[in-house]
């Protein structure tokens, strides 16, 4: 491992794994560039209509929560079994599991998994929005104009891309912390998140 900042895997079959994990952190890049800006690959934004752009912000979303589960996909199965030997090392003994079951154990594999139900809880809102005759819960208004009609972002839509950084902040964190990728940066096993956060804002300020 180099510690030049660029991502790298750990995995011992490190090209297919570098491609695989690469490719999902691009297609989750290009899909939130899109969330933002309405920009969509071989086309010049400029090129976009504005009612357009706008469209291609709200279908963004569907992808952006895509590519997060994809990245929870790849990574859950290591990190299900780092978590379940820091349990074991905790809790040695059968009755100390039975009283203390890894469900209820605070570790990276039970927020991985808190993760991925608040993307399917956003999954489902985009779909309650689409069926739902009431517009309290869309993430695109039409109104009109003078020269027509035209189409205008709502709170609903820019709630839910708030959540969406979070969210994948806190997936990228996990694969970080659980060496699935790495950000160049030296690892501690030692380090606590809070260190670990620190270190990784440092180099990506002094870069």
């Amino acid at each position: 491992m180099d510690n030049t900042g660029e991502i790298q895997t750990y995995n011992a079959s490190q090209g297919i794994a570098k491609e695989r994990d690469l490719q999902l952190i691009l297609w989750h890049t290009q899909s939130m560039r899109q969330a933002r800006t309405g920009e969509i690959p071989g086309k010049l934004l400029e090129e976009i209509q504005d009612n357009d752009r706008k469209l291609n912000q709200v279908r963004a979303l569907n992808l952006v929560i895509s590519a997060q589960r994809e990245l929870i996909t790849i990574s859950r199965s290591q990190i299900k079994f780092r978590s379940i030997m820091q349990w074991k090392r905790k809790y040695k003994e059968d009755q100390e599991q039975i009283d203390h079951p890894f469900d209820k154990f605070d570790c990276d594999y039970n927020k991985i998994i808190y993760l991925k139900e608040q993307l399917e809880a956003c999954e489902q809102d985009i779909i309650a929005a689409e069926e739902s005759p009431s517009l309290q819960d869309d993430f695109l208004m039409k109104k009109q104009k003078t020269d027509g009609e035209f189409f205008e972002l709502t709170k609903n839509f820019y709630d839910m891309l708030r959540v969406l950084e979070d969210s994948y902040e806190d997936i990228h964190l996990l694969m970080l912390v659980n060496k699935i990728i790495s950000a160049g940066i030296e690892e501690n096993e030692e380090l606590t998140y809070k260190e670990k956060e620190e270190e990784m804002k440092k180099r990506v300020l002094e870069a």
